[in-house]
């Protein structure tokens, strides 16, 4: 009867020491990496983001043409319209980007989404369009712009990214802005940019220096040929005078000689 009750004190210490023993081993913490033993103490570790490997873009050659047209010449607030035209030269379909900055001093009145790119701490606002063309097509892309004022407009070329990496651009153009004329020479206006108000050799801010026998305050001293005539001392006064000086030198030297021989 002894043995049988402590057989079954023994079979209960077994399990209870078994059970002990499994709470302690799923206490113990995963294996964890020690740090390097040059890491200075004073540095907190960080959980390093593990990025995945980046799809490579396939490469191909791809030949798209694009050309900004817009007239050379506009009135100040008339509504022009600019027209990018793209060429898909490529032996197949391309998938591609156009961008056009925006100028500064000009209104962009179409109601198309205008993006902000950060450049040297501006913001440089753009259009983006999207497109797609097959081998040998060609699409045209059209906006309107106004100007404000007068002036020479420069245009940067306009950009086109296709979905394999490949850049192209447009020429630059320019874009010549004059006046509404009202026969009279308003402020802002002047010779180059409003002509049929403004005459040559007025005060509108210009030298425009052509010989019309009136002198352009605004050119600086021998700009304009006419200040020298309305100071009444011309070009070939001082040759002629030069000339007459020679003259006369000469003149009294051969008197001189002839006098000493006699």
């Amino acid at each position: 009867m002894k043995k049988s009750i402590n057989i079954k004190y023994l079979f209960f210490a077994f399990l209870t020491f078994t059970f002990l023993l499994g709470n302690e081993v799923l206490a113990i913490e995963p294996f964890k990496e020690e740090p390097p033993s040059d890491l200075p103490l004073d540095a907190i570790p960080t959980e390093v983001e593990v990025l995945q490997p980046v799809e490579e873009v396939i490469k191909k050659d791809t030949k798209l043409v694009i050309e900004r047209i817009h007239p050379e010449e506009a009135k100040i607030d008339e509504t022009i319209e600019v027209t990018l035209k793209i060429t898909n030269y490529s032996p197949e379909k391309v998938k591609f980007f156009v961008s056009e900055f925006h100028k500064p001093g000009l209104d962009y009145p179409d109601q198309i989404e205008i993006k902000t790119r950060q450049y040297q701490g501006l913001k440089v606002p753009y259009y983006l369009w999207e497109k797609s063309l097959e081998p040998g097509e060609e699409t045209e892309i059209k906006y309107h712009l106004k100007s404000k004022g007068l002036g020479m407009i420069l245009f940067s070329p306009a950009l086109v990214s296709d979905e394999y990496g490949n850049a192209f651009e447009s020429s630059p153009t320019t874009l010549k802005i004059t006046c509404r004329a009202n026969k009279r020479c308003d402020p802002g206006e002047n010779y180059i940019f409003c002509p049929e108000d403004c005459q040559t050799g007025s005060v509108d801010g210009v030298c425009d220096g052509a010989a019309d026998d009136r002198c352009d305050p605004d050119c600086l001293k021998d700009a304009d040929p006419d200040c020298q005539k309305a100071r009444g001392v011309p070009k070939y006064f001082y040759i002629i005078i030069s000339a007459v000086s020679v003259i006369v030198i000469l003149a009294v030297i051969l008197v001189l000689r002839f006098l000493k021989k006699r």
